[in-house]
């Protein structure tokens, strides 16, 4: 059975699907991030697995709090709607990259290009125990 958070995670991307609509899945950053929003003034506030960060004059933008810490995540519609043009660049020097196939994305990336990651075969799914 997935855990409580997994359950939350597939709920919101189940629904961002069904509404074709991509503004609600979540990006991850490195918490440094917020480094230079606490080094011009801004608070952060939280609790173990939410926080709020709070800029004088700007939006405030909620995030949720995971791996010890040490990363962040919030809505992309979030991030392009509230955090400024000029700040973007900042957000995503600090993305952090949840596990994926290189491969696949560069193929995304690069498409008709020859990607070699070793030889075909059929597909064996792993068993859940």
């Amino acid at each position: 059975m997935p855990e409580q958070s997994e359950l939350v995670w597939r709920r919101t991307v189940a629904r961002a699907v069904s509404a074709s609509d991509a503004s609600a899945l979540p990006i991850h950053f490195r918490a440094e991030v917020l480094t230079r929003y606490l080094e011009r003034g801004a608070k952060v506030l939280r609790s173990d697995t939410v926080g709020r960060l709070m800029q004088p004059g700007n939006a405030v933008i909620d995030f949720g709090i995971v791996a010890d810490d040490s990363v962040i995540h919030l809505r992309y519609g979030d991030l392009v709607s509230l955090v400024p043009e000029s700040e973007r660049e900042h957000w995503l020097e600090h993305l952090a990259a949840p596990d994926v196939s290189r491969s696949f994305l560069a193929m995304t990336l690069q498409p008709g290009a020859c990607h070699d990651d070793g030889p075909l075969r059929e597909w064996e799914p792993a068993t859940q125990d």
